[in-house]
């Protein structure tokens, strides 16, 4: 008998779609066979009428913990994801006590969160000025990667100059590991800024000025020259641009292995609903203009755009509502783990016609190659961990403040309505989530070590 049975499953990998039974067990899939055809299992779920999705992954987290778990921790943030359909996260290296800049910093993490996931995690460990010499032992702990910022992250994570990033890279690749970068030029940026704030300027506006879409572009342009230079794996943080797509694009001849992510709020949201927002969508770089908003959906159609991540960075409500007289001293960052799948469900299945696919794609098959855990995340075979998201296309759902697991829950989505909800999420063939409650138990999700 197996552990779980699935019967009736549509399933959508990220080349097709069929129809099948799916027998689970120790956390595997053993067996995908004929409708009908499963024996019995001791859990049984009928997937009759849902599609049966690999269980997706956020590559892009801030769960805060250790150090600042007042905004969200392991515990929180997990939960939100698991209801989001998210069965496993990476999180990032800074905003939090220590910074994930070292090995002991990266044993602390371990340490921290161990007791709390509720979904499958690994971590990235951070590049910032001075620990090249760090990253060689990071790297044996099965981190994702190396997170670096061109722009200020604050006095805690020292962004990068091309110098310490060129080396980085070089570091990197003689690792087989991977630099994730946050492309914002910081000269630029912080001119901008002194501008705005020099003639007493505090509104949305203003900030819209001080981070204009060239002070991206520029960047992501340094970051794949100086990755081609090394022939280092790279991967771009968090899009707000098709043109920022498109320079990765043209730039894969000579370095074929960068990537590229684009979140949620840059595909929903533009400036006049920043505008009526107001503090709580605030994030860097910023939303953009509806024009490039769909432009952007331009990119995640034709294929170019590799991952879709939530870069969930939260706070608490009294951080942002500090922004409502002066944007300036407003939290940067979107809660959005939990929304990240109903969203593009809408947004993009139902309303723009995105292929299943191509949604599998872009959340499950692509961020597990990325990070090299491909096939035994992101997929849906024999041999891989059973890690399913289950969705009812035509299930409605609404965002609202008593619907989120956040520790603080506030969202830029509030009202929001659509189609395509999350009604399971299944963690090694362990039900997390069902029918709107959180079943699963903290300390579950497992450390997927990255072994490059």
């Amino acid at each position: 008998m197996a552990e779980l049975v699935i019967r009736n499953a549509r399933i959508t990998n990220e080349a097709n779609s069929f129809s099948a039974d799916i027998e689970v067990n120790q956390g595997i899939i053993t067996a995908i066979c004929a409708l009908g055809t499963a024996g019995a299992g001791e859990v049984e779920i009928d997937a009759n009428g849902l599609d049966v999705l690999p269980g997706c992954i956020d590559m892009h987290v801030h769960f805060n913990d250790p150090g600042f778990i007042h905004r969200e921790d392991f515990a929180s943030g997990t939960r939100a994801a698991a209801a989001g359909g998210i069965t496993m996260v990476v999180d990032m290296p800074l905003a939090g006590k220590p910074t994930v800049i070292n090995t002991e910093a990266v044993l602390a993490k371990k340490n921290a969160v161990a007791s709390k996931a509720y979904v499958d995690y690994c971590i990235w460990g951070g590049l910032v000025d001075n620990n090249i010499g760090e990253m060689a032992a990071m790297a044996k702990e099965g981190i994702a990667g190396f997170k670096a910022f061109m722009a200020d992250a604050g006095p805690d994570f020292p962004f990068v100059q091309n110098d310490v990033l060129l080396a980085g890279m070089l570091k990197a690749k003689q690792l087989g590991s991977l630099i994730a970068l946050h492309c914002e030029d910081d000269k630029l940026v912080k001119y901008l800024e002194e501008q705005e704030q020099s003639r007493g300027n505090t509104d949305v506006p203003a900030f819209l000025r001080s981070r204009p879409p060239y002070t991206e572009t520029i960047a992501v342009n340094t970051a794949v020259t100086l990755a081609a230079a090394a022939g280092a794996r790279v991967h771009i943080c968090h899009a707000s641009l098709a043109a920022s797509v498109a320079i990765v694009e043209a730039a894969r001849d000579k370095a074929p292995a960068i990537t590229i992510e684009t979140c949620p709020h840059y595909l929903v949201l533009d400036t006049e609903d920043f505008k009526a927002i107001g503090p709580v969508a605030k994030c860097s770089p910023p939303i953009r203009s509806r024009e490039e908003v769909e432009a952007l959906w331009g990119k995640v159609f034709d294929g170019s755009l590799d991952v879709i991540g939530s870069d969930h960075s939260p706070s608490t409500c009294d951080e942002k509502e500090a922004g409502k007289g002066n944007i300036w001293q407003a939290w940067g960052g979107i809660n959005g783990v939990q929304t990240m799948i109903p969203l593009l469900l809408e947004e993009g299945v139902r309303k723009r016609g995105l292929p299943l696919k191509r949604l599998v794609q872009l959340v499950s098959a692509n961020p597990a190659k990325i990070l090299g855990i491909y096939p035994r995340k992101g997929t849906i075979q024999v041999g891989s961990d059973a890690d399913f998201t289950l969705i009812d296309r035509e299930g409605d759902w609404e965002i609202t403040k008593e619907s989120l697991y956040y520790k603080n829950r506030h969202s830029p989505y509030f009202g929001k309505k659509g189609k395509g909800k999350v009604v399971a999420t299944i963690v090694r063939g362990r039900l997390v989530y069902h029918d709107e409650k959180i079943i699963g138990n903290p300390g579950f999700g497992r450390y997927i070590e990255v072994k490059n």
